[in-house]
């Protein structure tokens, strides 16, 4: 189901560029696209790909120059392109649309192909969102590990990463794909517009929970879930919860 990454080579090519990609779970099921947090390949997802599959049908992929995905221009390691770059690969995989959820870095992504591509959503997931440039992550590091004291005493099993997941072809092209919040400005006003269903998730734990909540309050009716026990990078934390939470917005999204 969750190749690992030596085993994982499929690509379709979009202009010039070979995205890597995985497509799993049964047709009949509605498309959901996942969009990865930085520093990792499409591999991270199996904490919670085979709870996801029970309900969607998963599409994950590299985002140009990391993983296995090549790359073009300098100038193209932007959030705009990289929301093209999914509506692209959707295109020629025939999936007209989707339920495009993406985690912390992957959000701006999501964001971006919400505002470009709305016509390709079925609904839309900001899962420890922050849109506003520059970055301060400074903090994460305590509260990541107040969260795992937590579970520790809640008896939770503790998710070990693997190291595979955060393997890359090229590390120069993966900085280069991670410097994107450099180069455009906060979208968050702009997502008040949207008419597709909106959730918006964040950890306790997570410097970015001010900034999701302020995201999903200017989005009217998106629904905003608080993931206690929780920090940046809320899948590695609480596997299930962020599955079951992706799993019941399914009855929200736009047929």
């Amino acid at each position: 189901m969750c190749l690992s990454y030596q085993q994982s080579h499929k690509t379709v090519s979009v202009g010039a560029v070979d995205f890597h990609y995985a497509l799993d779970g049964e047709s009949s099921k509605p498309v959901l696209a996942l969009v990865n947090m930085a520093s990792v390949n499409l591999t991270a997802w199996e904490p919670v790909l085979a709870s996801l599959l029970q309900t969607y049908r998963v599409l994950r992929f590299d985002i140009r120059g990391t993983g296995k995905s090549t790359w073009g221009a300098d100038h193209e390691f932007t959030f705009s392109q990289y929301a093209d770059d999914l509506a692209a690969i959707m295109d020629v995989l025939q999936l007209p649309k989707a339920f495009v959820l993406g985690v912390a870095y992957g959000a701006r992504t999501a964001a971006q192909f919400a505002l470009r591509h709305e016509d390709k959503l079925t609904g839309l997931a900001l899962f420890d969102v922050a849109l506003t440039p520059p970055v301060e992550q400074v903090a994460q590091k305590s509260l990541a590990a107040q969260a795992r004291q937590l579970l520790i005493e809640a008896g939770e099993p503790e998710l070990v990463p693997k190291k595979s997941w955060r393997f890359y072809e090229n590390r120069e092209a993966a900085f280069k794909a991670h410097t994107a919040h450099h180069h455009e400005p906060d979208t968050s006003e702009m997502l008040g517009d949207l008419q597709v269903p909106v959730l918006v998730a964040c950890g306790r734990q997570d410097m970015n929970l001010n900034e999701a909540q302020r995201i999903a309050g200017a989005i009217p009716n998106a629904k905003f879930e608080l993931m206690e026990m929780t920090g940046h990078g809320s899948p590695f934390f609480r596997p299930e919860l962020f599955a079951k939470i992706v799993n019941e917005f399914k009855n929200e999204l736009k047929r």
